[in-house]
């Protein structure tokens, strides 16, 4: 009988025990469904500042928060279509917190108007996390680009930018430009041939008649070099 009665106590602990980790967990993931930017704040031109609104309101740090593969669909008259990015800031000193977020206005395979913000905890440094950019410093070149009007295309339903986050040296098809500050010229060979731009963080601009999807070439991608 005493050991019917303690078997049935260590499964009850067991139980509150999975309860309990299953509401912390819950608990964590409940994040605050926050929407960066509405569908035409871009054309304000205050990026940083709508940055720093969201990223207080997700408690992320001004200075270890990185950004990841980051992707954003502009329609032809500069709208937002649709955007995601993931963001890795450190929780303490053995774990990281990743922020999913995922924004649709107007998508071909999604409904509108839809906004998704996940976190989640994982422990020890992501591989990547040293090699990203701040999510900071991100946005505030992605304001200076986007007041020099350099998302505008004219020949195309829809411009795709894209950035992995990674300082890195890689080639992509078409011209290149470099952001300095707030000067933006264009080189005249691929970062990728010339030492002084290597590992660097890009945006890649595309040009597509699909919100959906897009393809690098010649005649559609250009890409800046930011640091």
């Amino acid at each position: 009988m005493v050991k019917n009665k303690a078997a049935e106590t260590i499964c009850w602990l067991a139980i509150l025990a999975l309860l309990i980790l299953s509401i912390v967990n819950v608990v964590y993931k409940g994040t605050k469904q926050t929407l960066l930017f509405t569908r035409d704040e871009l054309k304000s031109g205050e990026v940083s500042k709508s940055w720093e609104s969201f990223r207080k309101e997700q408690q992320l740090s001004q200075n270890n928060a990185k950004i990841e593969d980051f992707r954003l669909t502009l329609d032809r008259n500069q709208n937002i279509s649709s955007m995601r990015f993931t963001v890795i800031d450190p929780s303490d000193h053995s774990s990281y917190k990743m922020l999913d977020y995922s924004s649709c206005f107007s998508c071909e395979d999604q409904g509108e108007d839809r906004l998704t913000v996940t976190s989640d905890k994982v422990d020890g440094k992501p591989a990547q996390y040293d090699r990203l950019m701040t999510a900071d410093e991100f946005f505030s070149k992605v304001e200076v680009l986007n007041n020099q009007h350099f998302f505008t295309t004219s020949r195309y339903a829809y411009t795709h930018l894209h950035s992995s986050g990674e300082y890195e040296n890689t080639s992509y098809d078409g011209p290149y430009f470099i952001l300095e500050g707030t000067e933006l010229k264009q080189l005249q060979t691929s970062h990728s041939l010339d030492k002084d731009y290597r590992n660097y963080g890009s945006i890649q601009v595309i040009g597509s008649n699909s919100s959906g999807g897009y393809q690098t070439s010649e005649g559609t991608t250009k890409s800046v070099i930011i640091r």
